[in-house]
């Protein structure tokens, strides 16, 4: 229930995300383009990359480093 400046924060949403992978999906499309964010969320939870712009999930190198994240990214 932030508000949307907050939800538009960088620190912010990091700090939110490394705590709970689900705040990711309230994140503002620019920063679910943000690598760090969406990394720290795919390591909680594998349904994150989901939730990544498209950006970064069509982004090969990208995709495999969330997958040494959490080897199961991608199911």
């Amino acid at each position: 229930y932030a508000s949307e400046e907050l939800r538009g924060d960088r620190e912010f949403v990091l700090a939110a995300v490394e705590q709970n992978a689900s705040a990711q999906r309230r994140a503002p499309e620019e920063l679910r383009g943000d690598r760090e964010i969406v990394l720290a969320a795919v390591k909680q939870d594998r349904h994150a990359l989901q939730h990544a712009s498209e950006e970064l999930r069509g982004d090969r190198e990208f995709v495999l480093e969330t997958v040494k994240q959490n080897g199961y990214a991608l199911l």
